[in-house]
């Protein structure tokens, strides 16, 4: 009888517990589980993998770390999140661009074979504005930055006589421009060519060809008398004054212009007047005469204008020195 009931304790053993089979699957799975796990936390950097763990498990790969849809690094505080999966990690990068009208670097502007102050892409008067930038360069063909006079060897030097003042020379031609400081009753000449109410050559009329050539800057005539406004104030300037500046502006010799060849500036019409490098308040561009080009000029004293012209009042000017 003691036989019978141990035997009895036993069958019933065996059939309430798990089989041998059984038992080997189920080590088996928690083995896979647990071999995934310790390749996830082991794996350098990024890692592969999604949020179901299945029961092939792929290996370490030595191309280099991955991304997944969902990928952190320790040495960053942000989360880069991607769609796709690539080969390295991922580096958000920020750039700013910053960009100047006209055109970059600086080109140095030629002017009948050589480079003047006025076109060598340099501050040469230490007023932080370069080249064309610098309402007292007048032209590339101006050797002063510092003041309205050219600096030109023989440009202009005559005392009392004058052609236009903007063709980069004192001589005159055949129906070239002429006039004669002694005919201006506020004597820019100085002392050494005061006013002569007597002097009987002062022509009021030019020829067609000094009105047609001379390239007049707006709010200028073709004799270097030009009107510039300073802190409200307005001056008509004779260019030819060697000591002529903005800083000194009081001290500028006065002078009276030609009516004649006298280009009126129109900043109501979107006109650039002389002594400014910008259009005025509320245009977007400035305005020309005739079939010339809008232009702009950058910090560098650069223009948009195309090579062989230079920008003066907003217009490309043909660089016609002499």
């Amino acid at each position: 009888m003691t036989k019978i009931h141990v035997l009895g304790i036993c069958a019933l053993l065996a059939c309430n517990g798990p089989s041998k089979g059984e038992t080997e699957t189920q080590v088996a799975s928690e083995t896979a589980s647990d071999s995934t796990t310790v390749t996830v936390m082991t794996t350098a950097g990024p890692t592969t993998g999604t949020d179901t763990t299945t029961g092939t498990t792929a290996e370490p790969t030595t191309a280099g770390p991955t991304t997944s849809t969902s990928t952190s690094t320790s040495t960053s505080t942000t989360t880069t999140t991607t769609s796709d999966t690539t080969t390295e990690p991922i580096t958000t990068t920020e750039t700013t661009t910053t960009t100047t009208t006209g055109g970059g670097t600086c080109v140095p502007l030629q002017c009948d074979g050589g480079v003047y102050a006025c076109g060598d892409c340099m501050d040469n008067d230490g007023d932080g504005l370069v080249d064309q930038a610098d309402p007292e360069c007048v032209s590339p063909c101006d050797d002063r930055e510092d003041t309205f006079a050219t600096g030109l060897p023989g440009d202009n030097m005559d005392p009392c006589k004058q052609d236009c003042f903007f063709d980069g020379n004192s001589g005159g031609g055949a129906g070239d421009c002429a006039w004669n400081l002694k005919c201006d009753p506020k004597s820019p000449g100085g002392d050494k060519c005061p006013y002569d109410e007597d002097f009987n050559n002062c022509p009021m009329d030019q020829p067609q060809q000094c009105i047609d050539e001379c390239q007049v800057p707006n709010g200028c005539d073709c004799f270097g008398c030009c009107t510039v406004v300073v802190d409200g104030m307005s001056y008509d300037i004779f260019l030819g004054d060697q000591d002529c500046s903005l800083a000194q502006i009081d001290s500028c010799q006065q002078c009276t212009k030609n009516p004649d060849c006298d280009d009126e500036c129109h900043p109501e019409e979107c006109e650039v007047c002389f002594g400014e490098t910008e259009p005025p308040p509320g245009c977007d561009d400035p305005s020309c005469e005739g079939d010339a080009q809008p232009c702009e000029i950058d910090d560098m004293g650069q223009s948009d204008c195309p090579e062989g012209f230079y920008c003066k009042t907003g217009c490309c000017h043909v660089l016609e020195p002499g």
